[in-house]
């Protein structure tokens, strides 16, 4: 083993923790060292030799030790309220959530209105309704009791939360926040309580403009309401703080430059950062993205610090035609579909030849096109008709060609067979994989968006650091490890003003992820029914994650759980006020 550098001491002290020998990867993307991490009192007190004993030695042999990594974009607001450890996400060496992303939160939230969140929730984000009913234990209606009700009890990761402008606008504009823009006096009313949040600890705000998200009755959701002069206040009174960040889906995908150059003005005007959801390979426009590019990296060198969030892994839907398909959903032909009034009324659609023609002409109507390569592709993933065993896992155009009729039939066929029931898998986007690793190599790409806690009957990306590591860095040879680190570790940590996380380095919080570069990788997608009241969700668990220490204390030794609970609601700290900065970090 090489030799391990000499280190001063933060402070002389008794150590608790000795991570000992592990190829030390610290957050700033320098060359990885083998060297012992020191931990007293929860904080890394030295990195380099060191050796004094300690009350608990863990042998990092063989292993890379990093920071805890930092997911950015998650919906656990509800799940953390029945589940503490905040799962999967905590099995992939993540140690700190943010939730309230995209404004979708669950406070403020006065009684008379929880079910009506509720229902917005399971809407727009694919939360299971009866599990948050059954759920969630309501012990706040403000911003600053929900925190407060956060750290009241036991947390496994640390949880940090961005004030959601949807939720912000229910409370102060009532049923109207639905329906109209905003009064100077209900803009003002939110400027008030975005202080308070502030205040009490929030990260930031999270806002959405995306046609794409609507609500219980196909509403829109509040913050799309909102014109920009609200947001520009509700993020002029973040920045009155000092820190905080904008957490925004956009209202047009692919961003547009009007849009862009708004989202730019802002982040100089307050000095805040920006961060944008979602960057994504859209199959039919694979260069899409190089113009917004070239205007991000030039914004960032001049202070406007804007970050796109990208994802790392395929985008895989799973869906039955029972419960619906999103890409079918949005098809003119298809509404007849969803206005059938029964099982029958839709056994005898699916038998209508003037039906399948409109469905084949909308899908794989034009066959050379990427959309109807991906119906082609889709797979069968499940099925209770025993004559269907053979096909599972198999893509449609395989089953076509065994049974006859192209991959529609093939679709419509199978499903009504087993009642609609029938589970199939769909890639949307971000599997070429030539140009996801190009948008995941820019400097600006936060590698983030893995929407855990949220639409879990259909997928599972909690697992994007685990699939990075394996796929993106040891597969594929992306990133060193020491950048690959840096970007789920101490990028986010800045971007979001994540205090005192995100680097392994004296004076620091002891938030440690050690994994086995050799097997590290995420696991494919499994079904399980845990959520309150048996419902099922898809969870990804995860490979070579060997231990994970948060504020000191172990939480996963040898790739178990040790029931401790460790975790705090997140400080807040000044954050990135200048992209640049924060993009080195």
């Amino acid at each position: 083993m090489p030799r391990r550098e000499a280190v001063c001491y933060l402070a002389p002290q008794m150590l608790d923790v000795l991570v000992r020998g592990g190829k030390v990867c610290d957050g700033t993307g320098t060359p990885a060292r083998t060297a012992d991490v020191a931990i007293a009192a929860g904080r890394v007190v030295a990195v380099g030799r060191v050796d004094e004993p300690a009350r608990h030695t863990i042998d990092a042999g063989g292993l890379v030790v990093a920071p805890g990594f930092v997911d950015v974009h998650t919906h656990y607001d509800a799940q953390v309220t029945w589940d503490r450890l905040c799962t999967p996400s905590c099995w992939h060496g993540v140690t700190s959530v943010v939730i309230g992303n995209c404004g979708f939160a669950l406070a403020p939230c006065r009684a008379a209105d929880r079910e009506r969140v509720l229902r917005m929730l399971e809407n727009v984000e694919g939360m299971p309704f009866a599990s948050l009913a059954a759920g969630v234990v309501w012990e706040w209606e403000s911003f600053p009791e929900y925190l407060r009700a956060l750290r009241a009890r036991p947390l496994g990761p640390n949880v940090g939360a961005l004030l959601g402008h949807s939720a912000l606008r229910a409370w102060v504009l009532g049923e109207a926040a639905y329906d109209r823009a905003a009064t100077s006096g209900e803009i003002a009313e939110m400027q008030r309580l975005v202080r308070e949040a502030m205040a009490a600890g929030a990260l930031g705000v999270a806002t959405s403009r995306s046609p794409a998200h609507v609500g219980e009755g196909g509403r829109p959701v509040p913050s799309r309401r909102a014109t920009r002069v609200e947001v520009n206040a509700l993020v002029a009174a973040m920045a009155e703080s000092g820190r905080g960040v904008l957490e925004i889906t956009p209202e047009t995908f692919p961003l547009g430059d009007d849009e862009l150059a708004w989202l730019q003005e802002l982040a100089r005007a307050t000095q805040r950062p920006v961060s944008f959801s979602a960057v994504l390979d859209v199959p039919d426009r694979p260069d899409v993205w190089e113009p917004l590019y070239a205007r991000l990296a030039a914004g960032v060198a001049t202070g406007a610090a804007v970050f796109p969030q990208v994802s790392c892994r395929p985008m895989r839907f799973d869906f039955d035609l029972d419960t619906g398909c999103a890409s079918l959903d949005v098809m003119p032909c298809w509404r007849r579909w969803r206005e059938a009034p029964s099982a029958a009324a839709r056994r005898a659609l699916v038998a209508d030849p003037a039906f399948r023609a409109a469905v084949k002409a909308e899908t794989v109507g034009r066959s050379a096109s990427p959309a109807a390569r991906r119906w082609q592709e889709v797979t069968l993933e499940e099925s209770a008709r025993p004559e269907h065993q053979g096909f599972l896992g198999r893509s449609l155009a395989a089953i076509a060609a065994a049974r006859g009729g192209d991959p529609i039939d093939a679709l419509l066929d199978l499903s009504a067979d087993a009642g609609f029931r029938a589970r199939f898998a769909m890639l949307l986007v971000n599997y070429d994989e030539d140009r996801v690793g190009a948008l995941l190599r820019r400097p600006e790409s936060l590698i983030a968006l893995s929407d855990a806690g949220a639409h879990v009957s259909v997928l599972c990306d909690a697992g994007y650091a685990t699939h990075l590591l394996g796929h993106w860095v040891r597969e594929r040879g992306l990133f060193a490890w020491e950048e690959a680190v840096r970007r789920l570790t101490a990028m986010p940590a800045a971007i979001y003003g994540v205090a005192d996380r995100g680097l392994l380095a004296p004076g620091r919080v002891a938030d440690v992820t050690c994994f086995d570069p050799a097997r590290v990788g995420a696991c494919a997608p499994e079904k399980v029914s845990d959520f309150p009241g048996g419902v099922a969700r898809y969870v990804v668990r995860a490979e070579g994650i060997a231990h994970v220490l948060i504020g000191g204390e172990p939480f996963v030794a040898d790739g178990r759980w040790t029931g401790a609970y460790p975790g705090a609601v997140l400080a807040p700290s000044g954050g990135a006020s200048r992209g640049s900065a924060a993009a080195r970090c």
